[in-house]
């Protein structure tokens, strides 16, 4: 019964482990906001702008 015990709970702790690991990645992942992600967008997009400009593009 020990080692049945011990066992079990040895597996839920590598469950709990993987989970708590694969809940911190999504955060990580995930832990930035629409409207940052979109602000971001926009000063990318204005500085590949400038940079096409200055070699002679004309974008939008």
């Amino acid at each position: 019964m020990a080692a049945l015990d011990a066992a079990v709970h040895g597996e839920l702790d590598r469950v709990s482990q993987a989970l708590t690991g694969r809940v911190k990645e999504l955060a990580e992942r995930y832990g930035r906001t629409l409207p940052e992600l979109a602000q971001q967008v926009d000063e990318l997009e204005a500085r590949v702008a400038e940079h096409l400009a200055k070699m002679g593009f004309v974008w939008k």
